[in-house]
């Protein structure tokens, strides 16, 4: 689990990811991981839809749950839960935010100790200012993807804010997505080959952009498969839009037929 915790109290109806530490004949009491010193209850009827007879099949000591907060009483510091409330959505998408800024704190405390500093020291020079900041590391780090910029006004040593954007460029690298699409077009009149040569080799350059990589290959007559690389699926796929708009766009200069 990440070093850092959150202060204070959930919302209620907020998704938290929770650890049992304790099982009752007819409740769970759990730990909210991702605060600081806060527990809450569940009651056997919110741990599942279906009736429940013996809670142990439901949960087990130190098993991590994800659960909704239906009711607060910070007063008496009570906190009601349910399980069965959270769809198979929301646990999916609880467990991936988890998961990436465990991956994302890994990254920087490997960086903090290449340079001798400790993951303690990191969050009280700015992590924390980057976390209430970006509500969270990972969006620290998508924010990265999009401008380094973002590490400007860090309060790091130059050779920590180094190592640690080479830790996330690794990561850009491992996570770049692929879209493709098969097209059809045909070259016409006597010079139909030397058009459709010279069509494929303006069209790549058309779109042509930074940090991603656009590929026409030759499958079968009048077949090509366009594989775009980039860092989003987002990008990825505006990119392919800009190549249709640009195929056809050009087909007409070279005389190509585009074939739906």
């Amino acid at each position: 689990m990440v070093f850092y915790k959150k202060k204070g109290f959930p919302a209620e109806k907020e998704i938290v990811l929770c650890k049992v530490k304790k099982i009752l004949p007819h409740s769970v009491f759990v730990e909210l991981v991702e605060y600081e010193n806060l527990e809450g209850m569940i009651h056997i009827s919110e741990l599942s839809s279906r009736w429940t007879k013996n809670i142990h099949d439901e949960v087990s000591i130190n098993s991590q749950i994800v659960c909704r907060v239906e009711k607060i009483d910070e007063k008496k510091g009570y906190i009601d839960l349910s399980r069965k409330r959270v769809t198979s959505g929301e646990e999916k998408k609880k467990k991936n935010e988890v998961k990436n800024e465990n991956r994302i704190e890994k990254l920087i405390d490997y960086a903090c100790r290449k340079n001798k500093i400790t993951l303690k020291d990191f969050y009280e020079k700015t992590g924390f200012t980057i976390v209430n900041d970006y509500e969270g590391l990972y969006p620290f780090y998508e924010n990265y993807k999009e401008d380094a910029g973002v590490f400007d006004d860090l309060d790091l040593p130059d050779q920590l804010k180094d190592d640690i954007k080479k830790a996330f460029d690794s990561l850009v690298q491992n996570s770049r997505v692929t879209v493709k699409r098969e097209v059809k077009f045909i070259g016409e009149g006597s010079n139909g080959l030397d058009n459709l040569k010279k069509f494929v080799k303006e069209l790549l350059a058309k779109v042509k952009k930074e940090d991603n990589v656009v590929e026409m290959i030759y499958i079968n007559a009048p077949v090509y498969l366009v594989s775009i690389n980039s860092k989003n699926y987002k990008e990825a796929n505006n990119l392919m839009d800009e190549f249709s708009e640009k195929m056809k766009e050009l087909s007409k200069k070279f005389s190509i037929q585009v074939l739906e």
